[in-house]
């Protein structure tokens, strides 16, 4: 007798969603190059041609995971922004948030040493484009328009900034013990706004 649609359909949820717990748990832990398809089966309890079956590859899966957390931190920037009613301060609030993420070490894992890596650059450049780019750029096209920061062109300086945060998470990412190193870059960033803001 055939299952109900329902019941199939909430079977292949539940497993999905078993093989991005395992996966999760297991590429924040150990990075996404000591991960193999059979342990991340084994620990989902299923078989490696279900795996495929759901996500094509591990790399998929990887993605799928990346994405995740990337859905996090947009929501924890975004919660940290809407404390703020004064333009200056959502902002400060914003790029301190994306730094902030850094000192999570499975954010730390997923994101930065292993996102690029297994995405690629391009792609993740493309991504970010209508994202978190986007975003970025709306925020300091504002501040430029509330005369909160010199009028220059929004979009340059976007991809200025954008570059600058993203490369210091990155350093951040790669010296995680270094405490002085993150308050350098922090105290840097700092500075360069300040430095942006009218006379």
């Amino acid at each position: 007798m055939p299952k109900p649609k329902g019941r199939n359909a909430d079977m292949r949820a539940a497993t999905r969603e078993a093989l991005m717990t395992a996966a999760r748990t297991l590429f924040e832990q150990n990075g996404y190059e000591a991960v193999s398809t059979q342990a991340i089966c084994a620990a989902a309890g299923v078989s490696q041609g279900t795996l495929f079956a759901h996500f094509g590859s591990k790399r998929d899966l990887f993605i799928a995971v990346h994405d995740a957390w990337q859905d996090h931190l947009v929501a924890s920037i975004d919660a940290a922004a809407r404390r703020h009613v004064d333009p200056w301060l959502r902002f400060d609030a914003i790029w301190r948030a994306y730094l902030a993420a850094t000192d999570i070490p499975p954010m730390r894992q997923i994101l930065l040493l292993d996102g690029p890596h297994v995405i690629g650059l391009a792609q993740m450049r493309a991504r970010d484009r209508e994202t978190a780019f986007a975003f970025l750029k709306a925020e300091v096209t504002g501040l430029i328009d509330a005369q909160l920061l010199r009028p220059v062109d929004p979009h340059g300086l976007a991809v200025l900034l954008f570059g600058a945060l993203d490369q210091a998470a990155f350093e951040i990412a790669d010296f995680p013990a270094d405490t002085d190193l993150r308050l350098r870059l922090v105290a840097s960033v700092e500075a360069l706004l300040d430095a942006l803001r009218p006379a």
